[in-house]
């Protein structure tokens, strides 16, 4: 009887911590853990619809397999990333970096408020994103999910913003510690007043990004901050904005400096020039 009352309790504890390693997979945001081969939740089909968003034939069924594996490495050769197929804080910076605005169909029992917590951003930005004057929506609507990419700023001071929702035994100071951040980043995200959470609340932690190391080889003495190019007045600065040319409302992924004809200008970085012609809409470019 005692050998059987152990094996039920062993059985049951196997059960709960793969029962609570699901629940951590299909609740996840994006960023909350590293994905990789063989994993499957929310967070893989986040992935996922983003890769198609970027112009990838993938299916998002939420299940990190070979072909998702294969799709990642491509994206890391890109960016010159280490290509293992593994989808850590360096890949999932320059997923972000990619500034795509997703387009999605409104499903039955979709609503501005669910949308805004399963893409991590507000429902303001959403309703701006596609100038709704109310948070009315209709099932087959096409909406515009804005990308919230991460900006510049020094490469020490680049964090993910996660979306988590807090367990049994949690508290700032372990978070802050198992996702590199800090007790009062994480405070002043979510305009906490002390350090007290609870059980079931959903928070957002800044987690801090790794340094984000290439194949390319860099000597210590190189400095990874950019340069001001030119000494110039902003014509359209980062973000929304209304197009010069086509008049349409979209997202600028970066600032326009306007100067004279002929004014030189520098690189703000060194690297190596990847393309050098003219660009309709922009003219000579590198």
């Amino acid at each position: 009887m005692n050998s059987k009352f152990k094996y039920w309790c062993l059985l049951l504890g196997v059960t709960l911590v793969i029962f609570n390693f699901c629940a951590i997979g299909w609740a996840a945001g994006l960023g909350v853990r590293d994905l990789e081969e063989g994993m499957r939740g929310h967070d893989v089909k986040l992935l996922q619809q983003r890769l198609i968003n970027l112009g990838y034939n993938i299916k998002v069924d939420g299940v990190f397999g070979a072909k998702t594996k294969n799709i990642i490495k491509k994206f890391q050769q890109k960016y010159d990333l280490s290509p293992d197929g593994i989808v850590g804080t360096q890949t999932l910076y320059y997923l972000k970096r990619s500034n795509k605005n997703l387009e999605y169909e409104v499903q039955p029992g979709d609503s501005l408020y669910e949308l805004s917590k399963e893409y991590n951003i507000s429902i303001k930005e959403i309703k701006e994103a596609n100038n709704l004057s109310n948070s009315r929506i209709i099932v087959g609507q096409k909406l515009i999910i804005p990308d919230t990419a991460l900006g510049g700023g020094e490469q020490k001071d680049l964090y993910i913003t996660v979306e988590y929702r807090v367990k049994s035994g949690d508290s700032l100071y372990k978070l802050a510690k198992e996702y590199d951040s800090k007790v009062t980043k994480i405070r002043k995200v979510n305009n906490l007043q002390n350090s007290l959470i609870r059980v079931g609340q959903e928070i957002e932690i800044p987690r801090k990004l790794n340094k984000l190391k290439t194949k390319k080889v860099f000597s210590e003495q190189e400095s990874m901050k950019f340069i001001w190019p030119v000494r110039a007045r902003i014509s359209s600065n980062y973000g929304y904005r209304t197009h010069p040319i086509t008049q349409e409302k979209d997202f600028h992924g970066g600032i326009d400096l306007a100067v004279a004809h002929g004014t030189p200008v520098k690189a703000a970085a060194s690297g190596r020039v990847a393309t050098s012609s003219w660009v309709s809409g922009f003219g000579k470019t590198v």
